[in-house]
C-alpha cells in the first residue's frame, strides 16, 4: 500500500446514481477494497455495493442523517458507522453538506474498521501495512497516508484497518 494520497489532487467523480461525487482515494489492486471521500451536498439515495460491506465516517461538516432498510441513524463527526452494501440506504443533511471517508469491503477483508485518534505535538502513530490515515484536522489536513508508514504531529486522523481473512 504505502504513499499518500492528497484528496485535492484527485478529480472528483459523480456517484453512480448521480447523487454526490466521491474522490476514490486508494484501491486494492484486487478490488477488494476501496477507500474514497464523498461530499454530500443534497438528501438522496445511496449507490447500493452487493455482496460488500461499508463503513463510513463523517469526517467533515455536521451530522448525516441515514435510512437503512427503513431504519433511521443519525451518523456523528468521527463516528464510524457500518452497514451492508446489500442495503436501502437514503441520506440526508439536516443540518448542511458533510464529507465522508468511504471504505467498502468484499468479505475476504474480516471486520474493517477505522479508529479516530488525536496526536499530540510529538506524537507519532506506525501504520501497518494493512492500515491508512486519513488527516482530519493538523498538517497534511486532506491526505491518506497509506502504510505502512507514519502520521507524526498534531493532528486528528482516522485510521482505517483492512484485516484480511
Amino acid at each position: 500500500m504505502s504513499g499518500v494520497v492528497r484528496s485535492d489532487e484527485v478529480t472528483p467523480q459523480p456517484w453512480a446514481n448521480g447523487g454526490g461525487t466521491t474522490r476514490e482515494l486508494a484501491r486494492a489492486d484486487d478490488g477488494a477494497w476501496r477507500i474514497s471521500l464523498a461530499d454530500i451536498d443534497a438528501d438522496g439515495p445511496f449507490s447500493t455495493f452487493a455482496g460488500r460491506h461499508r463503513l463510513l465516517t463523517v469526517v467533515d461538516g455536521p451530522v448525516l442523517g441515514l435510512e437503512v432498510d427503513g431504519e433511521t441513524q443519525v451518523v456523528e463527526p468521527h463516528r464510524p458507522f457500518a452497514f451492508s452494501g446489500d442495503a436501502t440506504v437514503e441520506a440526508s443533511v439536516p443540518e448542511g453538506a458533510v464529507r465522508v471517508l468511504n471504505v467498502i469491503v468484499d468479505p475476504a477483508v474480516v471486520s474493517p474498521f477505522v479508529t479516530v485518534l488525536e496526536l499530540g505535538r510529538s506524537s507519532a502513530l506506525p501504520l501497518a501495512d494493512d492500515q491508512a490515515a486519513f488527516v482530519v484536522k493538523g498538517d497534511g489536513v486532506g491526505s491518506l497516508v497509506l502504510g505502512p508508514g507514519e502520521v507524526a504531529g498534531r493532528c486528528t486522523v482516522a485510521v482505517v484497518t483492512l484485516e484480511h481473512v
